[in-house]
This record gives C-alpha cells, structure tokens and sequence, in this order.
C-alpha cells in the first residue's frame, strides 16, 4: 500500500512539475508571432516591426503620434509572457495634404497675373514659386497678391529690370 501511495505521488509531483514547466516554454519566435498577430489588427501598427529576445519585445519603426506609440508599448505589454517591453518607436507625422490649398491658390493666380505677362508662378504643396522679370514694384505688387491666398511660402526666382 505504502509503494502505491509512493508511486501516486511521486506520478502526481511528475505530473504537475511537467506541466508547469511547460506552461513556461513559449519560445521567442512564438511570442513575437503572437505579438505580431495582435498588432495586425491595428492600423496604427502597419510600420511596426517587432523582435523579441528572451520574452524582451523590441519595438521598432514609426507611428503617427505619441498616443499611437503608447498605445501600441501597451497592447504589446499585455500579451502574456513578455517580460519587458523596448519601445524604439518613431514619431513621424503624417505629411500635410496640399491639394486643397494648391487648388485655390492655383484658381487665384491668373487673376494676379494678368497684369503681369512676363511673370509666372507655379504650386506645389502649397509653395508658390514666382518667376520671370519684372520691375521691382511689379513683382512686390504680385508678391503683396501672392500673400493674401495665404500660401505656406513664396519663393521669388524672379529677376528684375530696370
């Protein structure tokens, strides 16, 4: 009876100490793919890329904003069995959209330089940039002009005659 309640025992301990440890065997590459599979979903997570060594997740690559980058350190240090989180994170802005502005500067050129034959200007991301020639008071005229539809900036390649 002693022997069986030996065997009992010594099976349960085995048992429990065998699915204990293996409770704790999640390898790297999985975390990372779980991890990975997680931020999948998130669409402030598309240029994120992760790596993880000894249950450490390095994030690296870049978000939109400071809320993005600590909601993303968040999601990943809750995912079961990452010990720490490396947050490498770049904040990159996302680059202004133009196309409004270059549209209504570009409606508003014409008008201003109408009076002016020897002058041109062109738009991008809302930069006009004036060139041609012109007398100095024609071309501080069209600059005065130029201002008023409120362009991010006026580059002046102008040259001016006498």
């Amino acid at each position: 009876m002693k022997a069986v309640k030996l065997i009992s025992l010594l099976t349960f301990v085995l048992v429990l100490g065998t699915s204990i440890t293996s409770c704790k065997q999640v390898s790297d590459a999985d975390l990372q793919s779980e991890i990975q599979q997680v931020l999948a979903t998130n669409p402030d997570a598309e240029d994120v890329a992760v790596t993880v060594s000894d249950k450490v997740v390095t994030l690296t690559g870049t978000v939109k904003d400071d809320a993005a980058k600590a909601a993303i350190d968040s999601i990943v240090a809750s995912v079961k069995h990452v010990k720490s989180v490396v947050n490498e994170l770049e904040v990159v802005p996302p680059t202004p959209d133009y196309s409004e502005l270059d549209q209504i500067i570009e409606a508003g050129l014409p008008e201003i330089l109408v009076e002016y034959p020897k002058l041109t200007a062109s738009v991008e991301d809302g930069v006009v940039t004036l060139s041609g020639e012109g007398t100095q008071a024609e071309i501080d005229s069209v600059m005065t002009k130029i201002q008023e539809l409120n362009p991010v900036d006026i580059v002046n390649e102008t040259t001016v005659k006498n």
